[in-house]
């Protein structure tokens, strides 16, 4: 599924040093993106710089009078989305190295385990790996809203643009990502099943 095509009244496409600006400008939000989809940060590198050559190859396309970002958005997720339907092909039931690893399962943490100003204490280490068990529980898109929203502090309107979807959508997204990100944390917290 191909960007919308160029109104006839736009005026010039960016040039390549202007395309260049205006990537690097927005690296950091395409890498968020990127990683919501595979959930792996050395490949969201890999698909933001496949889909900067796919949309330099489409550069004629894109309206300047239109946002950048929520342009190369697009062309991230389906970049992003072609990794990752092509990890799951080459995955098999008895050969699963195409998936991201998990990580082993984590020893419970306690609420004595976080120190007065929120910092985790010595052999807290697993917490890391609990945040990402409950992230990669989240669908692709609330993964993409919770991630913009807290990562990045992107309003829901910009949210909305980038992931072209309807700004209450984006808000819905959050708050239920938010939600099952508590649940399963707490859940983890008490020792019980995610």
């Amino acid at each position: 599924m191909d960007p919308a095509p160029r109104s006839p009244n736009a005026g010039p496409s960016l040039s390549r040093a202007e395309f260049a600006a205006r990537y690097r400008a927005a690296s950091r939000t395409l890498w968020v993106v990127a990683v919501s989809v595979v959930r792996d940060g050395a490949l969201a590198e890999d698909v933001v710089q496949e889909a900067a050559v796919v949309a330099l190859g489409k550069l004629e396309q894109f309206d300047p009078a239109t946002s950048f970002e929520a342009w190369m958005c697009q062309m991230v997720r389906y970049v992003a989305l072609n990794q990752a339907r092509k990890r799951a092909r080459q995955a098999s039931p008895a050969d699963p190295s195409g998936l991201p690893e998990a990580p082993a399962p984590a020893a419970p943490v306690s609420q004595a385990s976080v120190g007065t100003f929120g910092q985790l204490l010595a052999g807290q280490v697993d917490f890391d790996d609990d945040v990402r068990r409950a992230l990669d529980a989240l669908d692709e898109t609330p993964r993409a809203c919770l991630l913009l929203r807290t990562v990045m502090d992107l309003s829901y309107v910009r949210i909305a643009e980038l992931l072209a979807i309807p700004e209450g959508t984006a808000m819905s997204h959050v708050h239920r990502a938010r939600r099952a990100m508590r649940i399963a944390l707490a859940s983890r917290r008490k020792g019980g099943p995610a």
